[in-house]
């Protein structure tokens, strides 16, 4: 049997500090029975979802990023909120002038990949809860972090092997912002 190809994505990982930050805030504010917390350890801002890459084209990936050129991302987490389709339960991020520049230029490698692109616009955000029900009220204000970035990373998504476990997204290659 073939292996498939491997899911990837680009992103942001914060610090261990604003991680627990964040999931001490989620835990403390948000009980609703029916969601399901994201683990702490994913806690991530995606900057581009590249889905299924092939083999061969890592390499040329790999360059790609490589070319990306931009200064250190500086933003604020700035609002609580849901997507309703998937019922993600979300904490917004500020769309700074690093951000978005970063932001574009990861977007842009999906188009010289022949990726699809992943979004029609680019909402930055942290995955807090899945499932969310959206009867359940918003009623608190998000904590307002600084969250400073001084690289950006190629993640995997790997699926768990056990039923409703969620997959874990394993850094595989790094790259230093100026």
């Amino acid at each position: 049997m073939q292996k498939s190809h491997s899911r990837y994505f680009i992103g942001l990982d914060l610090s261990s500090t604003d991680k627990l930050a964040i999931a001490n805030w989620r835990d403390k504010q948000i009980f609703a029975a029916t969601d399901k917390p994201v683990p702490v350890e994913n806690f991530h801002i995606t900057l581009s979802f590249l889905g299924q890459v092939p083999q061969n084209k890592l390499e040329q990936l790999e360059m790609l990023l490589d070319a990306i050129s931009t200064k250190s991302v500086n933003t604020i987490t700035n609002e609580l909120g849901v997507f309703s389709k998937p019922k993600i339960l979300y904490l917004g991020v500020e769309l700074t002038p690093s951000l978005q520049q970063l932001a574009k230029q990861c977007l842009g490698i999906n188009g010289k990949l022949a990726f699809p692109s992943p979004h029609e616009v680019y909402r930055p955000h942290i995955t807090l809860n899945r499932k969310h029900a959206e009867a359940v009220p918003i009623l608190f204000e998000p904590p307002k972090l600084e969250l400073n970035f001084t690289e950006f990373h190629l993640f995997e998504s790997v699926s768990s092997s056990k039923q409703g476990k969620p997959p874990h997204y394993p850094k595989r290659m790094s790259f230093r912002l100026e």
